[in-house]
């Protein structure tokens, strides 16, 4: 059991890694597709006249970031923790990585509703669990043939 669950860890960290590469894609294209807005004095953050300005938070260029944030971080990231539960991994490195990705993968949600200085750590967030997704994709990944090669030993009898 724990055998299967280490490998499903390792093909879902490698799934994070091509998600989060997306999700920085879909919010720069989000970003750059404001294109009403020049500069940040041209927001107008108080007013519920659909003719000013909308600032970031009341657009709806990042609804693709945020609908693909949302599945990453919520329901993704509590299965990755289940499945890292499950598989236990003997190496303590291992282990420590695999349970606390998922929670800072969680935390990622809710550093943009933060203010300025917290969801400043929102894309510094991001890095580092892209950093730890991959680093655990490849340590998995290179330990598996290690262990398909370990030699089977019959029982004498």
């Amino acid at each position: 059991m724990r055998r299967r669950a280490t490998s499903v860890l390792k093909w879902f960290s490698g799934l994070y890694v091509v998600l989060i590469v997306i999700q920085v894609y879909l919010a720069g294209e989000g970003i750059f597709g404001l294109n009403v807005i020049k500069h940040s004095d041209d927001c107008d953050k108080h007013s519920a006249n659909l003719s000013a300005s909308p600032c970031i938070g009341n657009t709806n260029t990042l609804d693709a970031h945020r609908g693909l944030g949302f599945f990453l971080t919520f329901p993704g990231a509590i299965l990755f923790l289940i499945v890292a539960l499950v598989a236990w991994h003997p190496s303590t490195r291992i282990r420590v990585i695999s349970i606390l990705v998922p929670i800072l993968t969680f935390v990622q949600m809710l550093l943009p509703g933060g203010g300025r200085w917290v969801g400043a750590l929102h894309p510094v967030n991001a890095i580092l669990i892209l950093g730890m997704y991959l680093w655990l994709f490849l340590t998995l990944r290179k330990e598996a043939p290690a262990v398909a090669a370990e030699p089977v030993t019959e029982p004498s009898g």
